[in-house]
């Protein structure tokens, strides 16, 4: 399967191979940013959505409201790994703003090593710890589900998520009242080029093996991936972003200020998507269940704990080489 690289960003060519290899194309992408309530930012005092951590973390207190015996009545920002759309991919797509590494040349992980996880882990319970964390638990189950009508962000009970474009589909069936606005995702402080970009990832489509007709297949593969007006008319129907950079800037895409960031999220050359190997998703399991015990306060030492998974995931990594299941 062949077709020509430079019609699609980095990410989604890479997230569409395995070992070097061309397996699919993409077809449609999901890209995250940061929606806002723009009501409760004006009554804040807030100007305009925040660009770093720091900004976030400052404008999420700004933003929360207590009620009188302390516990949370609106909260500015969830950190919280596990609420909602949590993890995965939320948790991927916060590393992408903390520029945080996976795995090393020599393909062993390097959590415990990469000083972007170790931001992240520590800026996120420091968060989670000013609500406090039986306060958020409890805020957390009062919350109507994430894809219905009584998710939080609608109804103005969380003023910043980090979510997918798909929203903005729902808040205009659901709560077209709602006064929001949506920009990239905040960055570490310490790198503020990564502004603009983000996490991307996305459908794909392929070719399988033992098809009768190849050829026949190609053209539809071909024709529904790589045409703008096909990916254009698909894109307006389900609200995803078209994966082509010529489909991104088509006159066909229905205007909307909403979606329109997204548009430029995706279409950055510095956004990224989760590493793709052998284990699937089962490494982001395994930091997924490391981040919820942090969190909680069941990891006394934050770089021993990192050391420990990095072993854990090396291990998955080197059980599934050999054929095995994950541990």
């Amino acid at each position: 399967m062949s077709a020509p690289s430079s019609i699609f960003t980095p990410a989604t060519m890479y997230y569409t191979q395995f070992d070097g290899k061309r397996t699919f194309l993409p077809l449609l992408a999901d890209t995250f940013g940061l929606y806002y309530n723009k009501d409760m930012f004006a009554k804040a005092g807030i100007t305009s959505p925040p660009k770093t951590i720091s900004e976030l973390t400052a404008d999420a207190k700004k933003l929360t409201v207590r009620n009188p015996d302390g516990s949370l009545k609106v909260v500015g920002l969830d950190p919280f790994c596990g609420f909602y759309d949590g993890m995965p991919p939320m948790l991927a797509t916060w590393q992408h703003y903390f520029e945080s590494k996976y795995i090393d040349e020599q393909g062993h992980y390097i959590l415990s090593k990469d000083p972007g996880w170790t931001a992240f882990f520590t800026w996120q319970k420091s968060l989670i710890d000013w609500y406090g964390y039986d306060n958020l638990v409890r805020w957390q189950a009062a919350q109507g589900d994430d894809f219905s009508a009584s998710n939080a962000f609608e109804v103005g009970t969380m003023a910043m998520r980090l979510d997918g474009e798909w929203r903005t589909a729902f808040i205009a069936a659901e709560h077209p009242e709602l006064n929001y606005g949506v920009a990239p995702g905040p960055v570490i402080d310490t790198h503020p080029d990564l502004y603009g970009s983000g996490y991307v990832n996305g459908t794909i489509i392929g070719i399988p093996k033992g098809t009768s007709n190849v050829n026949a297949a190609w053209d539809l593969v071909k024709y529904l991936t790589t045409d703008t007006h096909a990916l254009v008319q698909f894109a307006n129907g389900i609200h995803n972003v078209p994966s082509t950079l010529e489909s991104l800037k088509s006159p066909e895409l229905k205007p909307d200020p909403h979606f329109a960031p997204f548009l430029a999220i995706f279409g950055n050359p510095g956004s990224t998507t989760s590493p793709i190997n052998i284990t699937g998703d089962g490494y982001l399991t395994l930091i997924q269940n490391f981040a919820q015990k942090y969190q909680a306060g069941k990891v006394p030492d934050l770089q021993a704990g990192l050391v420990n998974l990095d072993k854990q995931l090396d291990a998955q990594l080197a059980l599934k080489s050999l054929g095995g299941g994950a541990p």
